[in-house]
């Protein structure tokens, strides 16, 4: 008797500061799925894209996003791009699903790229019951006190 394979989600963001919202959306696409792998932005990578210095090493996020029970794997950066710092993991890890919210302004480029190796892109609604918040407004509001 075969077993039937994971249906594989991948998603990938800075996740400099993880807040509810970031949570809300692991859920989200986890539940598109049977295994969630998480991509976080490098510092090397978040230094390109945000143009800032991380908030917190790269280890601690590694320990923070693979303790979420919603979260099956958490990777780092496997390239050094502002974009596509996930280009050599998805290639690999083959998801069935890039999952990304609807405020992505890369949007049109992943789908294309996910094209080429049959990845569906699933766009997610921010629909968290939260107040919005931001890991910019966060920081903003630390620099503040």
């Amino acid at each position: 008797m075969s077993s039937k394979p994971l249906k594989k989600v991948f998603v990938s963001g800075c996740y400099d500061i993880l807040h509810g919202g970031h949570i809300h959306f692991f859920q989200q696409a986890r539940a598109l799925g049977d295994h969630l792998t998480v991509c976080f932005a490098s510092e090397e990578v978040l230094l390109l894209a945000k143009k800032r210095k991380p908030s917190l090493p790269d280890s601690h996020k590694m320990v923070i996003l693979s303790s979420l029970r919603c979260v099956d794997m958490a990777v780092s950066s496997s390239d050094i791009d502002p974009v596509f710092d996930f280009r050599t993991h998805i290639t690999h890890i083959q998801p069935a699903i890039l999952a990304v919210t609807e405020d992505d302004k890369n949007v049109d480029a992943k789908r294309i790229f996910c094209s080429q190796y049959g990845i569906e892109v699933v766009v997610l609604k921010k629909d968290t019951p939260l107040l919005p918040v931001s890991t910019t407004s966060i920081i903003t509001s630390i620099q503040q006190r």
